[in-house]
């Protein structure tokens, strides 16, 4: 008996010390490859199995996005729709108020055009004047805080009547023919102007720094979609405000925000982030919309509802390096969100996470997904990286020294 009992024990103690011999191999690891970062890991009852640095100020990147999202959700629901008013003025234009709805691309305006024609169909006698554009709900000449005037897509700037991200895809074949890059969206004359230099290939072009471009553009899309219904619109724009006694026709909804926000955080759409933030503030604090709203609105949830303080929220996309949040901040929003974890996409089968990239700056924080299906949150934060695979190769050695 007395032997079993000795075993035993001597059983225990070795068993341990192999445990503190494998977590102080991959915690060894890993460190070296933080250079300076940080990282928090925590089991699936929010214990913490390692951190590091975990309350060091960092540039979050994109990984701010969830923060946007969980924000949104939490204060607004998971059904919450953005609508788009359609309306006809006294004078027959075509009255369009925009709400800030990121989602509204070729196919929503082509659907669109169907619902109106049912609804113009009794006042087909009288012809339409032009399109009226309120664009009130947000205020005028939001600029977000870290893009630039470059031609990216990330560099797209926010408003309240956005058509396809306020970008332009378009594709210049060999023998110089211009076309659509998208079977849904028809080629119109602000793309053609802005695409006859363009070389060969595929090209996305960023109108979002011009706001009347971007209301001709969207003006163009909906009058080509109407005529495909058989109603005639002049390209002539208005934007102000409607007038009082407009008829409203129409009222489209978007899709439920979670199916928007799926999307966000698969494609890291800065565009959708910051649409979101400035919404939020608008329902929030009322309009007109604008960052400072949206910075109030997601400030009071980080710390009234997650109980977060001391952090720097600029916008709510990660592109500002004003942004700064500590490790151990982000697992706290990460925990927040984790009912809403079906979100985030699966990646490399091993994590359920969000990547955030900027120059030098290479985050990545969600869920790790063990062999046995429980879900572990992490946060890593490096601030001196080169490439975006170095929090892939942290990410990587956690995963091996936990479950292997």
């Amino acid at each position: 008996m007395k032997i079993l009992l000795m075993y035993k024990i001597i059983l225990f103690i070795t068993l341990l010390l192999f445990a503190d011999c494998h977590a102080s191999n991959w915690t060894s690891q890993i460190i070296p490859q933080l250079k300076g970062g940080s990282i928090v890991v925590q089991d699936p009852k929010g214990n913490t199995i390692f951190s590091h640095n975990a309350e060091k100020k960092m540039i979050p990147a994109s990984i701010l996005k969830i923060a946007t999202a969980d924000a949104f959700i939490s204060k607004l629901g998971k059904d919450y729709r953005i609508k788009t008013e359609f309306y006809l003025t006294e004078d027959h234009y075509l009255g369009v108020k925009g709400f800030g709805d990121p989602s509204l691309v070729s196919e929503s305006l082509s659907a669109i055009a169907k619902q109106l024609k049912k609804k113009l169909k009794s006042k087909s006698g009288v012809p339409l004047k032009g399109f009226w554009l309120d664009t009130s709900f947000f205020n005028s000449n939001l600029k977000i805080h870290g893009q630039s005037n470059s031609n990216n897509p990330y560099d797209s700037t926010v408003g309240a009547l956005v058509a396809n991200y306020n970008t332009i895809n378009v594709h210049r074949t060999r023998k110089g023919l211009l076309i659509s890059a998208e079977q849904q969206t028809p080629l119109t004359p602000t793309a053609i102007s802005l695409a006859k230099k363009l070389s060969a290939g595929k090209h996305r072009i960023n109108i979002g720094q011009n706001s009347k471009l971007t209301l001709r553009y969207f003006s163009e899309l909906m009058q080509i979609f109407l005529r495909n219904e058989g109603i005639n619109v002049p390209l002539k724009i208005i934007n102000q405000e409607m007038p009082e006694n407009s008829k409203i026709i129409y009222t489209h909804q978007s899709k439920p925000i979670s199916n928007i926000i799926k999307s966000l955080l698969k494609f890291s759409n800065n565009l959708i982030a910051n649409q979101l933030f400035i919404i939020l503030g608008g329902q929030q604090k009322g309009a007109p919309a604008d960052l400072n709203k949206g910075r109030q609105a997601v400030s009071e949830f980080l710390m009234n509802t997650i109980g977060i303080n001391h952090f720097t929220l600029e916008e709510g996309s990660g592109l500002s390096r004003n942004n700064q949040f500590t490790a151990n901040q982000m697992i706290e929003i990460l925990n927040h969100f984790k009912p809403h974890q079906d979100l985030l996409r699966i990646d490399k089968g091993r994590f359920q996470a969000k990547t955030g990239t900027l120059k030098g700056i290479s985050t990545y924080t969600g869920f790790m997904l063990s062999p046995k299906g429980e879900s572990y949150p992490f946060v890593i934060m490096l601030n001196q990286s080169k490439w975006g695979s170095d929090r892939y190769t942290v990410a990587n050695t956690m995963y091996k020294g936990i479950f292997k």
